[in-house]
């Protein structure tokens, strides 16, 4: 990679800790969006890996919950893991521009969600399947475009998850689910020693981001920020369908 790839790739892991550190979630979404306005989704997806695990590490293991809630949303890990090597297997035979066009949908369509205030709610506790198809959904994305996210956020907004529980719930989700996807990853061959080191290079300005929002979050309105970057969000999902489509 050339240097100004290089400081793009810096760039987007700084902006997804910082989106990160203040919401509590969004470092790959943020990251991988920035990324691929320069670099192919292929290219993209691998750097994700070693930034997802150590930043979620962290979160995952704050809030003394830990133990009890890998154990209530196991079913749900198992699904999302299982499903990643599925979505893995296509990301390397399928064009890569349906691949563009799928991202970008997830990305606006994620965005709009949240800046609409569209609330899903599930009345009763969660079925088996209806947490199994949570997980699929989750595993599909991560492997076909590196984005965990939007699935399991959903899914823990619907049931209604108390605010710090619900972000080391995310915590410990990604960080497996991150795990599972850097050995799908390495499987395909789409990990090798060339993006490895710059994926391990990336955690150093993902952190920082992820530091700087931590330390701003009580000095913003979060509901002004978290507006921008969903705007935002909404137009970089954009240009993501027309690269696919054009």
């Amino acid at each position: 990679m050339d240097f100004a790839i290089l400081a793009t790739v810096g760039v987007a892991f700084l902006v997804g800790g910082l989106v990160k550190g203040l919401i509590g979630v969004g470092l790959p979404l943020t990251a991988l969006t920035l990324m691929t306005q320069v670099i192919e989704l292929r290219v993209a997806i691998p750097l994700l890996v070693v930034p997802i695990v150590a930043t979620n590490f962290f979160q995952a293991i704050r809030g003394g919950r830990f133990m009890e809630l890998l154990r209530r949303f196991a079913l749900l890990l198992a699904a999302t893991c299982a499903s990643i090597f599925a979505g893995v297997y296509i990301l390397y035979r399928v064009d890569a521009a349906y691949l563009m066009i799928a991202l970008g949908v997830i990305v606006t369509a994620y965005a709009l969600i949240n800046l609409l205030a569209v609330q899903v709610r599930i009345k009763e506790s969660p079925g088996p399947a209806t947490t199994m198809f949570a997980g699929c959904c989750a595993g599909l994305t991560a492997g076909t475009t590196g984005v965990i996210g939007p699935p399991l956020i959903i899914f823990f907004q619907a049931i209604g998850l108390a605010k710090n529980i619900f972000v080391q719930a995310i915590g410990i989700q990604f960080m497996i689910a991150g795990a599972v996807l850097t050995f799908a990853l390495w499987r395909e061959g789409g990990i090798t020693l060339e993006n490895a080191p710059v994926s391990a290079l990336a955690m150093v300005p993902a952190l920082l981001g992820m530091y700087l929002g931590e330390r701003v979050r009580g000095y913003i309105s979060e509901d002004r920020f978290r507006t921008g970057v969903f705007v935002f969000l909404v137009i970089v999902g954009l240009n993501l369908v027309r690269k696919g489509l054009f």
